[in-house]
């Protein structure tokens, strides 16, 4: 296997930023700048695609916003992306968090035509989070890429372990996953792994060669686990779903584009340009637009 010098002196590529914009949980009297109805979250996509952002992570909300797996919550939003935002790639959520049925969580990938999802998210693992649990069970993680597979929409994977990391590896040796892998790791929740420097390196070394990876730290973790993915050569998932706050020590309420363009800034600082949507693309395997 060819041996690379270290980032910079071996270029670092095109930083691709995903913002994840809403989520299941943050609600606006917390959260006041999260978008929730089906015009905030375009109004919010939109701006962070003009700041620099080529992957949206979406989750659809109620009108009590509480979360929402139909179809039909996400189509209409995925519609007005493709013609406001030309190549962005759209990630819908398949969580089982609150809805843990497989057939809620597949209803969102029988969209079609300009309402289709690029990619879809998959949590290879079940994990604890502060209050509540997020079951996927094998059988139920496989269900989901067969059907990922089979519509034609690349799986997100979502990593908090080193576990998880490894299950990536047996689901593309049987051919449920297919190369390019492209997955979120995601550090600093409680009982997953620690947004420390050390972690982030492991986790992305215990991936399938190859694989794109971004990493995302959730709440006072978010710029360090993000600048830290930066200067590594690696990218970033930001956004409100993971952090509430652009400063965690004074609470200082953050916006989705704050994210976006600090993220941008740091990767300035790093030498490194913001990915186009060709760029991406390209990187994912994906259709270009």
């Amino acid at each position: 296997m060819a041996s690379y010098p270290p980032h910079p002196l071996r270029p670092y590529p095109p930083l691709v930023v995903n913002a994840a914009l809403t989520g299941m949980v943050p609600r606006r009297e917390r959260v006041p700048h999260v978008p929730v109805t089906a015009e905030q979250i375009v109004a919010d996509a939109v701006a962070c695609f003009q700041a620099g952002a080529t992957i949206v992570h979406l989750h659809a909300r109620r009108p009590d916003e509480e979360p929402e797996w139909r179809r039909e919550a996400y189509g209409p939003v995925i519609a007005e992306l493709r013609h406001r935002c030309p190549g962005l790639v759209v990630c819908v959520s398949t969580s089982g968090r609150t809805y843990p049925e497989l057939d809620k969580r597949v209803d969102v990938l029988a969209l079609a035509g300009d309402e289709k999802p690029d990619m879809a998210s998959l949590t290879l693992g079940s994990l604890n989070f502060r209050d509540t649990a997020s079951l996927n069970a094998p059988q139920t993680i496989v269900a989901l890429a067969e059907r990922m597979r089979d519509a034609g929409i690349r799986p997100e994977l979502e990593v908090f372990d080193t576990g998880m990391a490894v299950l990536a590896h047996q689901l593309l040796d049987k051919g449920v996953l297919e190369p390019p892998l492209y997955a979120n790791l995601l550090l600093g929740a409680p009982n997953t792994a620690p947004a420390t420097a050390r972690d982030l390196a492991f986790l992305a070394d215990a991936l399938p060669a190859d694989t794109v990876w971004a990493a995302a730290g959730i709440g006072a973790f978010q710029l360090p686990m993000n600048a830290i993915a930066i200067f590594m050569g690696g990218h970033v998932r930001t956004g409100l779903e993971d952090s509430p706050y652009l400063r965690y020590d004074e609470r200082v309420p953050a916006t989705n584009v704050q994210l976006v363009e600090r993220a941008v800034q740091l990767a300035a600082v790093a030498g490194r340009s913001p990915a186009t949507v060709e760029d991406t693309r390209a990187l994912l395997g994906l259709a270009p637009a």
